[in-house]
């Protein structure tokens, strides 16, 4: 790859601005010492080969005349202008900073080194700037030179940790590439060839936007090296904006770092801070929202009637989304105790569109008991609804409709009824679908980890975690054996065998005690292994006295008449049997 107009050198994009700026949204400096060890080998590497190096993208916002506001690529050119400033400060720790080679022209290695940090003479002026917490590290001990320079504080705000950490193992880096080379001249021709390969071997593409929208449609279509950029950074930027407004420096940078550690709570309540956020202004609004317009619908609810962003709207938004949070949390790590936590537990694994009518449940006045049902309801229709193979954003759409009805404080009567018109509406052949689908993905093991929960409630229960295995009993790699014992010995029946073991008849779930090796055994032997289980489906096949296509179907059937006891409007428990007793009573 050579740069040219579309994939130009990190000099070229840099000097065709006189200010590069990282905007309040953005993640603080985070890379550490394995990204930095990456950099610097990538930068020696390519000083080898003399071969251009693609550095990744850089997504620039205009911001006027000569200046861009950095949308991606801040910690790729944070620890540039670093790596830049380090090399320029070692050229002049050398008695000269001026390689002088006969024929040529004189090269001042230091003053190349300035054509990058600075876009004019005056030596203070950066051209690029981090984010308002490294602005002053900056410019006190990056930007000037070596003996006008501040020392690094080991304590200040922790949000700069990281990036003092880099400033220091970038020059030590460096410094240790540098022993290597016995002479000041072959020193300073190092350094020069670091420097030119930085700047100039480092190629980047580069996309200009002209607006925040804009730039955040691009940027979601892309990836990079570093952490990525999502609508929730640039909505903290705006709550930031909005209630920092009237705020000297001091109070701003307080400001942040409140709301930096804040969010920091809400990603280790949350997880996907970008699914919650989603998830939390669908759940909160009427109109739709897509990834990409986040950032207008939280811009929206922030500005007064005269559409001038509000402080204290932002700040009563901001502390929502941190109740939210908590009761997100709740959601996506329920537990399994309770009938009403298990079924929200399952839930998670299958879908997370139900996380948006939780919101507005957990959030409302419901009583126990009427939370309780509502969350039964849900589990039915998610359930049958997934199985069923129907549009995931209409399910999502009528969760959002029935947040509006919550919100209005319509009773949980209407909400309950609303549900189970739902359910009426799904057409599902459950037996069809435990046939065709009984091993494909969560469903099927979910539904047999819970008539295991529902048939057994006393007794110990275990997560559907990876301790629990998918067991097909008679086993998915055939031998002429399995296919002889399933088929009584008729081979024109052979030729079926896949087909038949997906089915979730001939699906089990082993436990943590029950050694997985079991893989293509007879069943006989298998028995003797499943009589060890915690789990109750799997004990019960004990009682079996051979496993044949009659067993899998009858079990099949077994499996759908339990699903619509347990997924049913008006489920019914105590109707429960275990396949042993049910196939019985069938004979």
């Amino acid at each position: 790859m050579e740069a040219n107009a579309n994939t130009p050198s990190l000099l070229d994009v840099v000097k065709s601005f006189t200010k590069l700026t990282v905007d309040d949204y953005q993640r603080t400096y985070s890379w550490e010492k394995d990204q930095l060890d990456e950099f610097f080998a990538d930068l020696k590497e390519t000083t080898a080969s003399n071969e251009p190096h693609f550095f990744g993208t850089l997504i620039l916002q205009s911001t006027g005349a000569g200046r861009a506001a950095v949308v991606d690529g801040q910690q790729r050119l944070t620890t540039t202008y670093v790596m830049v400033a380090a090399l320029r400060d070692a050229a002049l720790k050398l008695d000269s900073s001026v390689i002088n080679e006969p024929g040529k022209l004189p090269i001042y290695v230091a003053q190349e080194a300035w054509n990058f940090l600075i876009p004019s003479n005056d030596p203070s002026v950066p051209r690029f700037l981090g984010n308002r917490f490294l602005t002053q590290i900056i410019l006190d001990s990056i930007l000037p030179e070596p003996d006008h320079q501040k020392r690094i504080q080991d304590s200040h705000t922790r949000i700069t940790l990281k990036f003092r950490k880099a400033v220091k193992h970038l020059r030590e880096i460096l410094r240790e590439d540098l022993e290597k080379y016995d002479t000041q001249e072959l020193k300073l021709k190092r350094i020069y060839k670091l420097l030119f390969t930085l700047t100039q071997k480092f190629l980047v593409l580069r996309v200009m936007t002209e607006n925040m929208t804009e730039s955040l449609e691009i940027f979601l279509t892309l990836n990079n090296r570093g952490l990525p950029l999502g609508p929730s950074d640039i909505v903290r930027g705006e709550i930031i904006a909005a209630r920092g407004g009237d705020l000297d420096d001091k109070a701003q940078i307080r400001l942040q770092e409140q709301i930096f550690n804040q969010w920091k709570t809400i990603e280790e309540n949350v997880g996907d801070p970008e699914v919650f956020l989603r998830h939390y202004l669908v759940a909160t609004s009427t109109k739709p929202v897509t990834k990409k317009h986040v950032v207008d619908r939280v811009v929206d609810r922030i500005k007064d009637d005269e559409g001038r962003k509000d402080s204290e709207l932002a700040k009563q938004l901001w502390q929502d989304l941190i109740d939210a949070s908590e009761t997100y949390a709740y959601i996506t790590n329920p537990g399994y105790a309770s009938d009403s936590t298990y079924q929200l537990y399952l839930l998670d694994g299958l879908l997370k569109s139900h996380r948006i009518f939780m919101l507005g449940l957990l959030r409302s006045k419901a009583s126990a008991s009427e939370t309780a049902e509502c969350i039964r309801l849900l589990f039915v229709l998610c359930f049958r609804y997934t199985m069923a193979g129907l549009n995931a954003q209409q399910l999502e759409n009528f969760f959002q409709k029935q947040c509006e009805y919550i919100g209005n404080n319509e009773p949980m009567s209407f909400i309950q009824s609303n549900l189970k018109e739902k359910i009426g509406e799904i057409l599902l052949d459950v037996e069809k679908y435990m046939k065709n689908e009984g091993d494909s993905g969560f469903t099927g093991k979910a539904i047999l980890h819970a008539l295991n929960r529902y048939l057994a409630p006393s007794a110990l229960q275990f997560p559907l975690d990876s301790k629990i295995h998918l067991e097909h009993i008679a086993p998915q790699t055939s031998n002429i054996e399995w296919m002889n014992d399933l088929y009584s010995g008729h081979e024109e029946l052979f030729d079926g065998y896949d087909d038949r073991i997906s089915e979730i008849g001939n699906l089990t779930l082993l436990d943590f005690k029950i050694n997985t090796e079991l893989q293509r055994s007879a069943f006989i032997i298998k028995k003797e292994k499943y009589s060890d289980s915690v789990l109750k489906i799997t004990k019960d096949l004990v009682s079996v006295v051979h496993w044949r296509q009659e067993e899998i179907e009858a079990r099949t059937e077994w499996a759908s008449k339990m699903f619509d006891l347990v997924w049913a409007v008006n489920s019914d428990l105590s109707k429960l049997e275990t396949f042993p007793a049910w196939y019985s009573n069938r004979n």
